[in-house]
């Protein structure tokens, strides 16, 4: 079952990524534009995108991944009761 998953999601990202609709300026520039040369802007508004989402999910992954270590690294050997402890009163 988890293996059918895993293939159903990367299934899902394909066709979504498919079906996602650029701006109508980024849309018309880069079909239109001289992909070979070397400094056409459409290259460099893609170019700059992958960077920052390549910049942000490695930043996303670094916190979350130092966040599941610490989570793994707790010791689970006692049961925890959870919230304060309740002291009974003492009568006066």
């Amino acid at each position: 079952m988890k293996r059918i998953s895993i293939i159903l999601s990367i299934v899902l990202i394909l066709c979504v990524n498919v079906a996602v609709i650029a701006c109508p300026m980024c849309k018309d520039s880069i079909p239109n534009s001289d992909a070979a040369s070397a400094g056409g802007v459409p290259t460099g508004f893609n170019t700059s995108v992958y960077l920052l989402l390549g910049t942000f999910l490695g930043t996303l992954t670094l916190v979350l991944g130092g966040i599941w270590k610490a989570v793994q690294s707790t010791p689970n050997s006692r049961p925890r009761a959870g919230g304060f402890p309740i002291k009974p009163n003492k009568p006066q």
